[in-house]
């Protein structure tokens, strides 16, 4: 059995034996290193400049999203940072789902699903009843995911009066809900 090939295997059974989530990356050279395994959490503070970067290169709406407002946003994190945000901001029993975004050497394997899954598992334990999106773009992803077409004057008030909604949005932006 070459070195390399022991490294990793002690190496797996360390973070094994740890519980923690990593993963075991073999580079060429032959050294093992441990990696976090991807995952969505809630966003830090300290990720505020990564996802507003995000955003501005898929040219979303950055300029309201502040470190305060990040309490409901939900980021996919891998090996080389932030790949993935989406957010939820919250009105009572109703939500708008927000920013969503995914870097695009990423795209194409899923992480916006994932993303929006997790952003309806939050919503609902928030006991939203009802989330609401603007698009320009995505709205046949959205529909595949359960969200249907409304008219913008059918939003609720609290929706309507937005930010996202009122101004940073434009007029020609999609109104969806899901349920």
């Amino acid at each position: 059995m070459n070195a390399a090939l022991k490294r990793m295997r002690l190496a797996t059974r360390i973070a094994n034996r740890s519980r923690c989530r990593r993963s075991v990356a073999v580079h060429e050279c032959g050294h093992v290193r441990l990696r976090s395994a991807p995952v969505i959490d809630g966003a830090r503070r300290s990720d505020l400049v990564s996802i507003r970067w995000l955003l501005d290169m898929e040219s979303l709406p950055s300029a309201d999203i502040t470190e305060d407002a990040l309490e409901h946003f939900l980021v996919y994190r891998d090996e080389l940072g932030i790949a993935g945000v989406v957010g939820l901001e919250r009105y009572g029993e109703v939500a708008l789902l927000r920013s969503l975004v995914v870097a695009a050497e990423r795209m194409g394997r899923g992480l916006g699903r994932r993303l929006v899954a997790a952003a309806e598992e939050l919503a609902a334990e928030l006991n939203v009843q009802s989330i609401y999106l603007l698009t320009t773009t995505a709205a046949v992803f959205f529909e595949s995911r359960g969200f249907r077409y409304i008219e913008r004057e059918q939003a609720p008030p609290a929706i309507r009066e937005s930010r996202e909604f009122a101004s940073l949005c434009p007029a020609t932006a999609i109104l969806m809900v899901k349920p």
